[in-house]
């Protein structure tokens, strides 16, 4: 008696289009926000709560996942090797990987 989900080729094949989809949004996703960002001052995200320091870290780590956008697109190539993880798992919280 098998127990779980069975492998099958529609198990796959719709595994791998749920994750080509959900890198899509995502990419689309930090667009948006970087725009928002890109056009927030930095004082009025302090005046929301946030101090300098996170500021920083968050328009950081946005700009670098869009960089990792512009990558993904064929837009911009990188030349040299980079962890794009460094600002961006200040992000995440739990689920680092």
């Amino acid at each position: 008696m098998s127990v779980g989900l069975a492998v099958t080729k529609q198990e796959i094949d719709g595994r791998a289009g749920d994750v080509a989809r959900s890198f899509q949004r995502a990419f689309h996703d930090v667009g948006t926000l970087k725009l928002f960002l890109d056009a927030t001052p930095d004082a009025d995200l302090v005046a929301l709560g946030y101090t300098q320091g996170e500021v920083t870290t968050l328009k950081t780590a946005i700009n670098e996942l869009a960089q990792l956008g512009t990558i993904w697109t064929g837009a911009a190539a990188l030349p040299v090797a980079k962890d794009f993880r460094i600002f961006v798992q200040r992000l995440w919280g739990v689920g680092a990987f």
